[in-house]
């Protein structure tokens, strides 16, 4: 009997033991996943091509969720479980402060979707409703009930995002899906490359016609092909549009860009025959059965997936001055911080700077596919890369110099749009000129194909899955009746074997025409229903352009192209890089002159502190640097927003933008000096507000610092 009443009694103190710790890990649990696990499973769920641009497995995802769900309510427990063996009120103490901080970010969230987005009010209001949560539990029982109960919203929430997301389709696949093969007649060599984000105004001249100063190369791949002036792109992501151009099929609605939703596709009706040269970069449509591409290991997926979530995440809470420093999340689909300018850091021996801002990853895929490229064989090739070249964030010079910056997307943009209309012909400026380093890159493929013989044997793709648009107050991509000129027309070329003279095709052709191309070509018949037609068939094609289900007529559409080509001409020029590429508004004829012949009139109070990055580098920048401290920006002081500045270096005006307001935060400039302004060591520099006519404005010098 007393042994069993000792029993008892011990039962009923560990359980009285067990209750206290219980219900703290159950208001963390509860507050944790609000804090983190709901906001990450709606916004990845949404955008389930996150998990397989990084070839996740229905494991990684499972373990994903379940360490988004439960770490930090469990880290958080046993930091006080260990404190409470010292001190049980410490341990409490602790406890409120981790709600509170909890609560804080749940706070700055709730507070930036409602619309809050000045940095100290997000600040002050997260703070005030992490304190509240915190006093709430410390004060009033029904809070800490309420708080308990809540304790059943994680697993709802992690349950939603397994079943009632896109994600269901990558964790629980259906059976292997079947591809429908098909024999080759003329099994030809064919060589795809997929470039990114590239509308067609970017070639054009006055004329219409391939801007041959400016890009040689694209001119000379047209000399020897089938140009498609008016070819569309039927969807305004990649992740929606490459699948279609590699398909022939127009998008559907919630698949995902992966081989479990595409069967279909061009690498599963040659991989019978063919064998495979194939980068995907956003995409997982060839079947590794056919790909033998190299997996990387399960400690890498895993940690490059925790690692572009962390980033995702600081998205969703940093305040807007602190979330523009952040890896950009919008420019790809995975690896944000995984391409690094490290390897140009050594070679340079610059000061650190950001590793997470160079995307040199891209310019190593193409590099390694084009050393790739064979003589034709006996067994036909099909050699496919889709390259993120020039998608942003646009950081290179035609000339293969690379930006040094600390940020590497283009300021003026929120989300989709761009706010700021300076701004956004800057982000133009720094786009077209990394179209200029696209275009030497065509032509090393060009010479490549040359040299193995593919020139002049195989089928030649060159396209583009999507286009981009700069105009303030509209979206960059998705399409609108304002920039369909600008996002829809994207470049197509075809080059057939044996080809030597080129031609302009008038015709209007689509993404989903490019596969049917293909396969009229080598004589297959594919044994599914495509949506397109070869581009070689007869007739006007459409009369419709379609975008992403957005619709207008062609000439409508080609009407708005004609126009955005005539604002790019008048904003930039065409022919050369000139100083147009220098300088937003009225003053770009400066660019390029001396001070000395220009006359200063005096001074305005007013400071330009030049960021941390660009000061390391004007002090003392190294000979034959690859990396050029081009924007040069920083903060201002003394002068309203819309202020036009010129910047000059070494004695010569070398850049000229105007004062803006970051939104949600102070007033700023930033300038995009050329290369060839720059020289090794010490670099000098001025700034001067620019008022009156244009061709005689007056030039007032202000304070320039250096961090």
């Amino acid at each position: 009997m007393v042994t069993v009443a000792h029993a008892g009694v011990s039962r009923v103190e560990w359980r009285a033991r067990l209750r206290e710790p219980a219900l703290r890990f159950a208001q963390l649990f509860a507050v944790s996943g609000f804090a983190f696990a709901q906001p990450l499973f709606d916004i990845l769920g949404k955008n389930a091509e996150f998990f397989a641009a990084h070839g996740s497995t229905p494991g990684d995802i499972l373990l994903f969720g379940l360490v988004v769900v439960f770490v930090p309510a469990l880290v958080l427990l046993a930091v006080e479980v260990l404190v409470e063996l010292v001190s049980g009120q410490a341990a409490f103490v602790l406890h409120l402060i981790f709600l509170a901080a909890l609560g804080a970010v749940f706070g700055v969230q709730a507070l930036k979707r409602a619309g809050l987005g000045g940095t100290a009010t997000l600040i002050v209001g997260a703070i005030a409703i992490g304190v509240g949560l915190a006093l709430a539990v410390w004060r009033v029982g029904a809070a800490r009930w309420f708080l308990t109960v809540l304790a059943a919203a994680p697993p709802v929430f992690f349950a939603i995002f397994l079943f009632g997301t896109p994600v269901h389709t990558l964790v629980f696949p259906n059976a292997e899906a079947r591809a429908a093969s098909a024999s080759v007649r003329h099994p030809t060599p064919v060589v795809f490359l997929l470039f990114d984000e590239f509308p067609t105004i970017s070639l054009e001249d006055a004329n219409g016609d391939i801007d041959a100063g400016r890009f040689p190369n694209f001119a000379r791949l047209a000399k020897s092909s089938l140009w498609f002036r008016n070819m569309t792109t039927v969807a305004s992501s990649t992740t929606v549009a490459v699948p279609a151009l590699l398909t022939g099929r127009y998008p559907k609605k919630g698949s995902l860009p992966v081989y479990q939703d595409h069967p279909n596709n061009l690498f599963t009706l040659l991989g019978k025959r063919y064998r495979m040269n194939v980068v995907e970069t956003q995409t997982q449509l060839c079947p590794r059965r056919l790909c033998k591409r190299k997996q990387p290991s399960e400690r890498k997926r895993l940690s490059s997936l925790y690692s572009d979530a962390r980033d995702v995440y600081l998205h969703l809470i940093a305040p807007p001055t602190l979330e523009q420093r952040l890896p950009a999340v919008d420019e790809s689909w995975a690896d944000f911080g995984a391409d690094t300018g490290r390897q140009l850091q050594e070679q340079a021996s610059l000061p650190k700077v950001n590793l997470k801002t160079f995307y040199i990853g891209r310019l190593r895929d193409f590099n390694q596919w084009l050393t790739r490229l064979k003589p034709p064989g006996a067994t036909p090739t099909l050699d496919y890369l889709h390259v993120l070249f020039p998608h942003g964030p646009w950081l290179y010079f035609p000339d293969g110099h690379v930006r040094a910056v600390a940020v590497p997307r283009a300021p003026g943009r929120t989300a989709e749009q761009w706010w700021n209309e300076s701004l956004a012909e800057q982000a133009w400026q720094r786009h077209l000129l990394q179209v200029g380093f696209t275009d030497k890159l065509l032509g090393r493929f060009v010479d490549r194909l040359q040299k193995t013989g593919l020139w002049d044997k195989a089928i030649v793709i060159v396209t583009v899955d999507e286009g981009d648009s700069f105009r303030v107050n509209d979206n960059r991509r998705d399409p609108s009746q304002k920039n369909l000129g600008d996002i829809g027309f994207v470049p197509l070329f075809v080059k057939l074997p044996g080809q030597d003279q080129g031609r302009a095709v008038e015709r209007h052709v689509s993404s989903v025409d490019v596969v049917p191309t293909i396969a009229k070509l080598l004589g297959v018949k594919p044994h599914w229903r495509m949506d397109g037609r070869s581009v070689l068939s007869p007739g006007p094609g459409s009369p419709t352009v379609n975008v992403s289900g957005f619709t207008m007529p062609l000439a409508h559409a080609q009407a708005l192209r004609r126009k955005a080509n005539e604002r790019k001409l008048a904003l930039f020029g065409s022919g050369s890089w000139g100083p147009k590429l220098a300088a937003t508004g009225p003053y770009w004829q400066l660019v390029g002159r001396p001070v000395g012949d220009l006359g200063v009139a005096g001074s305005v109070a007013a400071t330009a502190t030049v960021d941390k990055l660009g000061s390391k580098l004007l002090r003392s920048l190294p000979s034959h640097s690859p990396l050029i401290p081009s924007p040069l920006g920083g903060a201002v002081s003394g002068l309203a927003p819309g202020t036009k500045i010129a910047l000059a270096l070494n004695g010569t005006i070398a850049a000229v933008s105007q004062v803006y307001r970051e939104q949600g935060g102070g007033l700023r400039f930033s300038v995009l000096p050329a290369a060839p302004v720059f020289r090794p060591g010490r670099n000098r520099v001025r700034a001067f507000v620019v008022s009156g006519p244009a061709a005689s404005p007056a030039l007032r010098e202000v304070r320039v610092a250096l961090s």
